[in-house]
């Protein structure tokens, strides 16, 4: 449906772009003039385009803004954040749009100073949502396109300019620089920018070795990371973390096979995993399974998707392990499935599991013996359930829809009335279509109850 819209829209745009092509220049002019009165971000906009046979003119409207976010007069609480990240956002992506194509020097010393001013953005602002430092991150990568534009420097010059910004960093989103450098930097430059790291690596361990109470050596072994990661170079971090820890954890260790398995190195990373007699068991299933599967060594691949399935008996492991089995061997993790459904304690899961199975009778005998458990909060999976089981199963449908139901109103989540009411008129209809409840109360009954238990929630009564 997003895709069909977004088509729309664009056909839409396009149709009227071409009509305004005939209109004339002075009264398209008229026109424009006349939006702008109107509507403020036309205007701004017009104003700025006006500007783009000057770009230090056009400069300066965008610099006049930034030095209008310092010092705010009263602390912006986690929705007003969350609007000044957006905020942040849209003047970044004006400045690449607008400014970066005429005057690359220009925009790095924008979003350089940008960049500047990042602690204050933090430090007036509870970003729990993250808006802020999204936008920060944003000009980190905006500041390595515009540096890239540049084309007349030579490597050592970036490679200092990155150092120092990320050196200054107080609050951790700079390191989008060294995570995205290669936005920069061809692999002589990421190579050199990994090496001025090391040199700091290099001090922070002979102090480390000295006695001397230093954290620089972590710092610098994070950074060679990111960058290692840039360059596509799991040698880099792994080498890197073993001089900080010559003895990996296992935490350690999978990161290690995970870099190697992105990087299309299974061998690697499956040696990282049995190291030193390593027990299987220890190791994370999931990553086994998808080193064995780059290997194709598929009898050790179906031993580890069996595993999962059984620990968990989730529909996922269980479709990942029958398409890793033979088809002659595919019946009888048919019936396995089944057993192990039935022994969930998740009664969704387990529906979900047997209605796969094209059990559909199972997952109504679920469902109906233990509706008591069924969480209406599990939304995601309960919705496409309910949906499956309506035509052939509407009584384990009745027992989906009314735990989504009961779930919303008993949160009094206002914002999810609307679905809530969908509900309640699905189950309206299925009961104009069913004349047997079993062991089921009543939709008139059902509707009765949390009409008394929920009658002062107006706001979604007055729906109906």
């Amino acid at each position: 449906m997003a895709k069909k819209e977004s088509a729309l829209i664009d056909s839409q745009r396009t149709r009227l772009a071409a009509a305004l092509r005939q209109v004339p220049k002075e009264t398209l002019a008229d026109l424009l003039a006349e939006l702008a009165q109107s509507h403020p971000e036309a205007s701004e906009r017009l104003e700025r385009h006006a500007l783009s046979h000057d770009p230090a003119g056009l400069a300066n409207v965008f610099r006049t803004r930034l030095e209008g976010w310092k010092h705010p007069k009263r602390f912006r609480g986690r929705g007003a954040a969350a609007d000044f990240g957006r905020e942040l956002q849209a003047w970044l992506d004006e400045i690449e749009r607008e400014l970066l194509p005429l005057d690359a020097a220009q925009a790095l010393q924008l979003v350089e100073a940008f960049l500047g001013n990042d602690a204050e953005f933090f430090e007036q602002a509870d970003d729990s949502d993250a808006a802020i430092g999204d936008a920060i991150r944003a000009a980190c990568r905006l500041w390595l396109r515009a540096a890239k534009a540049q084309g007349n420097r030579h490597i050592a010059h970036w490679v200092e300019r990155v150092y120092a910004l990320v050196a200054a960093d107080q609050y951790g989103a700079r390191d989008a620089l060294l995570k995205h450098a290669e936005l920069l930097f061809e692999e002589p430059g990421l190579r050199a920018l990994a090496q001025r790291y090391e040199a700091d690596l290099d001090e922070g361990l002979a102090a480390r070795e000295a006695g001397r109470r230093e954290h620089g050596a972590f710092r610098a072994a994070a950074a060679i990371e990111l960058i290692a990661d840039a360059l596509g170079n799991p040698d880099l971090s792994t080498r890197t973390a073993l001089r900080i820890n010559p003895d990996p954890d296992l935490r350690q260790r999978e990161q290690f096979a995970q870099r190697y398995l992105r990087r299309g190195r299974p061998r690697e990373a499956l040696a990282w995993l049995e190291r030193d007699g390593m027990h299987a068991e220890e190791v994370s299933r999931h990553l086994l399974a998808e080193v064995y599967a780059a290997l194709g060594e598929t009898e050790r691949l179906r031993q580890v998707r069996r595993e999962l399935f059984e620990r968990s008996g989730s529909l996922d492991d269980f479709e990942a392990w029958k398409i890793s089995l033979a088809p002659a061997e595919q019946a009888s993790a048919t019936e396995l499935a089944r057993a192990r459904a039935h022994a969930l304690d998740d009664p969704v899961a387990a529906a979900r599991l047997l209605l796969a199975l094209n059990d559909d009778a199972g997952a109504e005998q679920v469902l109906i013996a233990r509706r008591a458990s069924v969480r209406g909060e599990s939304y995601y999976h309960l919705v496409p359930l309910a949906q499956a089981l309506e035509n052939q199963r509407p009584r384990a449908a009745i027992v989906c829809y009314r735990a989504l139901l009961l779930a919303i109103l008993a949160r009094a989540y206002a914002r999810a009335y609307g679905h809530a009411a969908d509900y309640l008129r699905t189950l309206r209809r299925l009961d104009t279509q069913l004349f047997d409840y079993g062991a089921l109360e009543t939709h008139e009954a059902f509707e009765a109850s949390i009409r008394h238990a929920h009658s002062r929630k107006v706001a979604f009564w007055s729906r109906f």
